[in-house]
Protein backbone atom coordinates (compact mmCIF):
# COMPACT_ATOMS: atom_id res chain seq x y z
CA UNK A 1 0.00 0.00 0.00
CA UNK A 2 1.32 3.48 -1.22
CA UNK A 3 1.68 6.03 1.94
CA UNK A 4 0.37 9.86 1.26
CA UNK A 5 3.81 10.84 0.99
CA UNK A 6 4.57 8.03 -1.93
CA UNK A 7 3.63 9.65 -5.50
CA UNK A 8 3.64 7.85 -8.32
CA UNK A 9 4.82 10.57 -10.64
CA UNK A 10 7.17 13.91 -10.75
CA UNK A 11 6.10 16.34 -8.18
CA UNK A 12 3.71 18.71 -10.35
CA UNK A 13 1.54 15.75 -11.65
CA UNK A 14 -0.32 14.48 -8.78
CA UNK A 15 -3.30 15.10 -10.57
CA UNK A 16 -2.57 12.19 -13.28
CA UNK A 17 -1.57 10.03 -11.16
CA UNK A 18 -4.94 8.03 -11.39
CA UNK A 19 -4.43 7.23 -14.78
CA UNK A 20 -1.19 5.93 -14.32
CA UNK A 21 -2.12 1.96 -13.31
CA UNK A 22 -3.98 1.56 -16.83
CA UNK A 23 -2.36 4.15 -18.79
CA UNK A 24 1.61 4.17 -17.91
CA UNK A 25 2.33 0.63 -19.91
CA UNK A 26 5.57 0.24 -21.55
CA UNK A 27 5.34 -0.66 -25.69
CA UNK A 28 3.33 0.52 -28.52
CA UNK A 29 1.79 -2.75 -28.56
CA UNK A 30 0.45 -2.70 -24.89
CA UNK A 31 -0.57 1.22 -24.86
CA UNK A 32 -2.85 0.31 -28.31
CA UNK A 33 -4.63 -3.05 -26.44
CA UNK A 34 -5.04 -0.67 -23.36
CA UNK A 35 -7.10 1.93 -25.49
CA UNK A 36 -8.69 -0.86 -27.55
CA UNK A 37 -10.04 -2.77 -24.14
CA UNK A 38 -11.26 0.88 -22.44
CA UNK A 39 -14.89 1.76 -22.48
CA UNK A 40 -14.77 5.28 -24.69
CA UNK A 41 -15.88 7.44 -21.80
CA UNK A 42 -12.63 6.23 -19.67
CA UNK A 43 -10.61 7.14 -23.04
CA UNK A 44 -12.09 10.73 -23.34
CA UNK A 45 -11.44 11.43 -19.22
CA UNK A 46 -7.81 9.84 -20.26
CA UNK A 47 -7.48 12.00 -22.97
CA UNK A 48 -8.75 15.41 -21.69
CA UNK A 49 -6.46 15.15 -18.30
CA UNK A 50 -3.40 14.48 -20.64
CA UNK A 51 -4.21 16.94 -23.13
CA UNK A 52 -4.12 19.95 -20.91
CA UNK A 53 -0.84 18.51 -18.81
CA UNK A 54 0.71 17.20 -22.38
CA UNK A 55 3.09 20.19 -23.25
CA UNK A 56 4.26 20.83 -19.88
CA UNK A 57 5.14 16.76 -19.40
CA UNK A 58 7.13 17.07 -22.44
CA UNK A 59 8.97 20.11 -21.39
CA UNK A 60 9.79 18.76 -17.83
CA UNK A 61 10.85 15.61 -19.62
CA UNK A 62 13.05 17.12 -22.12
CA UNK A 63 15.59 17.26 -19.23
CA UNK A 64 16.11 13.64 -18.68
CA UNK A 65 18.07 11.41 -21.14
CA UNK A 66 15.84 8.39 -22.04
CA UNK A 67 18.25 5.63 -20.99
CA UNK A 68 18.33 7.25 -17.47
CA UNK A 69 15.04 8.26 -17.16
CA UNK A 70 14.03 7.98 -13.30
CA UNK A 71 11.16 5.86 -12.47
CA UNK A 72 8.34 8.61 -11.95
CA UNK A 73 9.47 10.25 -15.12
CA UNK A 74 9.36 7.03 -17.25
CA UNK A 75 5.68 6.87 -15.63
CA UNK A 76 5.12 10.13 -16.64
CA UNK A 77 6.48 9.47 -20.60
CA UNK A 78 4.39 6.40 -20.86
CA UNK A 79 1.28 8.89 -20.09
CA UNK A 80 2.43 10.95 -22.99
CA UNK A 81 2.99 8.17 -24.93
CA UNK A 82 -0.61 6.99 -24.09
CA UNK A 83 -2.24 10.08 -25.34
CA UNK A 84 -1.14 9.22 -28.67
CA UNK A 85 -3.89 6.43 -28.74
CA UNK A 86 -6.47 8.11 -26.63
CA UNK A 87 -6.23 10.71 -29.01
CA UNK A 88 -6.63 8.67 -31.98
CA UNK A 89 -9.81 7.16 -30.68
CA UNK A 90 -11.00 10.83 -29.60
CA UNK A 91 -10.20 12.77 -32.54
CA UNK A 92 -10.24 10.40 -35.76
CA UNK A 93 -12.28 7.03 -34.28
CA UNK A 94 -15.16 8.71 -32.17
CA UNK A 95 -14.36 5.44 -30.23
CA UNK A 96 -12.14 3.13 -28.74
CA UNK A 97 -11.11 1.07 -31.80
CA UNK A 98 -11.14 1.42 -35.81
CA UNK A 99 -14.94 1.34 -36.35
CA UNK A 100 -15.83 -1.99 -37.96
CA UNK A 101 -12.15 -3.75 -37.43
CA UNK A 102 -11.52 -7.01 -35.94
CA UNK A 103 -10.03 -7.17 -32.68
CA UNK A 104 -7.77 -7.84 -31.60
CA UNK A 105 -6.28 -8.08 -35.14
CA UNK A 106 -7.01 -11.00 -36.50
CA UNK A 107 -9.13 -12.36 -39.59
CA UNK A 108 -10.60 -15.82 -39.56
CA UNK A 109 -10.94 -17.69 -42.46
CA UNK A 110 -13.96 -19.41 -43.12
CA UNK A 111 -13.47 -21.19 -46.36
CA UNK A 112 -10.64 -21.42 -48.69
CA UNK A 113 -9.87 -22.23 -52.19
CA UNK A 114 -6.81 -23.90 -52.70
CA UNK A 115 -5.51 -24.24 -55.91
Amino acid sequence: MKSSTENLLPDGFGDLEKFVSYWAVKGINERRFQRCDAPFDEIKRFYDAMYERADEAMDYLSQFNLSEMPEKEQKLLHLVLSLVQASMAVEIHNESRVPMSPWPDSVRIRSAILL
